[in-house]
Formats: structure tokens, C-alpha cells, sequence
């Protein structure tokens, strides 16, 4: 892989870590038009209010759901399970890393950004989705790329056609190594990276986010998307007495806001809390990002090192797009115990549907 600029990055990471929603209960409300009968939420307000909160300054906007191209499917579910697992063991094995920053499987996925809606607005945008042809999207991008391809080669144009291009249905990728989101030497998030063989999911992802941001339904975010998977974050580690750090600041990076939540539901509504107790410190800002706070920043270039190679799901199929609830459901057997935690799902789009 070539090395990535570090200022490249989509600062709304997973969709996880929010603060009280208790106001969001929607449902799917089907349409057959896209009129507007609300206004989309505004992201010059939100770009307004980014910088650090003052007294009597304006406040972030509350974000509450997040659109992402999922990765966990029956047959991808099996490979995530056996690959995190052993990454547990060896952490619970070595000490090197609470268990608990190991991601569950169940809430792996591509985001391609936030959003900061009410009921109406969400509805409207879940129409939006609904109505969004996103196989042309795809196969506008698969031609573009063997285009590219046939002008970096030399091909003759007039070679080229619709039966020599790849399949819609034929984007797949891999889920490989461990990358950090800050410096190796001091960071506090691991990420496994999409390895796409056709070179089209990052321009796929951008014109889908492109598409929400010019409705006004993402929250807008400038920089470039960094596609990635989390696989270790030691914000859902901290505990009682620990204080919530920031991470150094990378050379030519920028600040990186964050979305703050709750990992379990009480009552299906998220709030904020998580193993997060100092509520004061999660301001939209922490836990995610570049320059994200955590309670710990470790050394993980051995780490890195060690699992370079390591595929955690192979030929994932990219066959749908999703609007998420923030705030990852704890699933919860008769017993009480966790056995899986997910994001609720407020409506996809399956590509070619």
C-alpha cells in the first residue's frame, strides 16, 4: 500500500460515541417522491460551531445516525469472529492491551459520514437513500476507472465496452493489517484497511458521501475520506479513575471531531455513557480521529509489524449501503452475558434494488 497523507481523513469515524438522543425514535417511511417538506439539516451552522466550545458559545449539533457501506454479512461474520478472537487471546495472553479495545464483529463497516437529523429530516433522508440509483453510481465509477486504466496504458478507447467491464456485482474486498490512526509509536486506535483490487471503493464512497452532503443530509467534512475499519480502540477500555487523554498532534494534521455515545441500550434510545463516566470530557471531540483522547496511547509498531499480513475477511462483497443508528445495541443472552453488539440498521440500499 503507498503511504497515506496523515492530513487525509474523515473525522466521523464510526458512528459510535454519541450523546444523549433520547428525542430520536423513527421508523423506515416508505415514498414515491423525494419532495422536500422539511429543510435538510445545515452543515454551515455545524462547520460554524466546530471549534472549542466557550462559555456561551454555540454548541455542536447532536449527532444521531451515520451513513456506511456495512462489512458484516453471513459470509464475512465467521472470518471477523475467528480473526478478533485470536487477537483477544493473545491480548488477554501478553497483557499488552485491555480486551475490551478489541472491536465485536458486529460493528465493523466502512462510514462515509454523520448526520445530525430529527424525525422528519430522517425520514425524508431514508427516502432519499430509497430512491438513490446507487448501481449507476457504481458503474459510472467502474467506467471511469477502466477509462483511466485504458489511457494509462495506451488502450484504444474504441476497445473498450460495456461487456470488458467488470461486473457491478463484482466489487469485493479485503480486510487487511493493522494501521494506526495516529502515530505508531503513541496511538490509541487500530484499523484494518479495505484493500480493493479494482480501485474503485474509495471513489465509490466518495461520490455516495458527495451525493448525501449536496442534499444536506451528512454533516460536511472537506478532507478526504479515509475509508477503514476499527479493530482496536482503547477509549471503550477505560475505567473507573482513568483520565481521558489527547493524542499528539501529527505534523500538518488537523483537530478531529469525534462522535461520542453509548455502547449499550437500556431501553433501545442511546445515551451517553459507555465505560465513559467523565460525561465532561466527551464534547464531540474524543475517542475517534487523528487527535482523538483516550485514557491510553501505546506503542504498537510490534503490533503492526506482527499482523501486516493478517486478513481479517477476504473477498467482502460491497453490495448495499446503510443509514445506522448511532451508538452500538449490546445483544444480551437469557443469562445477561454480551454476545454481540451491533448498529441498528434505519434503512439500506442494496445496489441493483
Amino acid at each position: 500500500m503507498g503511504k497515506r497523507n496523515k492530513t487525509e481523513y474523515n473525522d466521523f469515524l464510526d458512528g459510535e460515541k454519541l450523546r444523549d438522543n433520547n428525542e430520536i425514535r423513527t421508523t423506515l417511511q416508505g415514498t414515491k417522491s423525494l419532495e422536500r417538506n422539511v429543510s435538510p439539516p445545515s452543515t454551515r451552522r455545524y462547520n460554524t460551531a466546530r471549534g472549542k466550545k466557550s462559555k456561551g458559545g454555540p454548541k455542536k449539533p447532536q449527532l444521531t445516525h451515520f451513513l456506511c457501506i456495512p462489512l458484516v454479512n453471513p459470509h464475512t461474520r465467521p472470518q471477523l469472529e475467528a480473526q478478533l478472537s485470536k487477537l483477544k487471546g493473545e491480548l488477554g495472553q501478553t497483557g499488552f492491551l485491555p480486551v475490551k479495545a478489541v472491536r465485536p464483529p458486529g460493528t465493523l463497516h466502512l462510514t462515509l459520514g454523520v448526520m445530525s437529523l430529527d424525525d422528519e429530516q430522517l425520514s425524508i433522508a431514508t427516502r432519499y437513500l430509497a430512491a438513490l440509483d446507487v448501481q449507476k453510481i457504481l458503474q459510472n465509477v467502474t467506467a471511469q476507472s477502466m477509462a483511466e486504466s485504458a489511457a494509462a496504458s495506451g488502450t484504444v478507447s474504441e476497445n473498450l465496452n460495456a461487456a470488458a467491464m467488470p461486473d457491478w456485482e463484482a466489487l469485493s474486498i479485503d480486510l487487511k493489517g493493522l494501521v494506526p490512526m495516529q502515530v505508531p509509536h503513541k496511538t490509541s486506535i487500530l484499523y484494518a484497511e479495505p484493500v480493493d483490487a479494482s480501485g474503485r471503493l474509495q471513489a465509490f464512497g466518495e461520490k455516495l458521501r458527495g451525493e448525501f452532503t449536496r442534499e444536506g443530509w451528512l454533516v460536511e467534512d472537506k478532507r478526504t475520506l479515509r475509508l477503514h475499519a476499527t479493530v482496536v480502540n482503547t477509549i471503550y477500555a477505560k475505567g473507573k479513575g482513568q483520565r481521558v487523554t489527547k493524542a499528539p498532534r501529527i505534523k500538518g494534521g488537523e483537530d478531529a471531531d469525534a462522535v461520542d455515545g453509548k455502547e449499550d441500550h437500556d431501553d433501545g434510545v442511546s445515551t451517553a455513557g459507555s465505560a465513559i463516566e467523565d460525561h465532561d470530557e466527551l464534547d464531540g471531540s474524543t475517542g475517534h480521529g487523528p487527535d482523538a483522547k483516550s485514557w491510553l496511547r501505546f506503542d504498537a509498531r510490534e503490533l503492526i509489524e506482527r499482523y501486516s499480513d493478517v486478513v481479517w475477511a477476504e473477498n467482502v462483497s460491497i453490495d448495499r449501503v446503510q443509514i445506522c443508528k448511532m451508538g452500538a445495541k449490546k445483544m444480551r443472552n437469557e443469562s445477561g452475558e454480551v454476545v454481540a453488539e451491533e448498529y441498528e440498521v434505519i434503512a439500506e440500499k442494496v445496489i441493483g434494488a
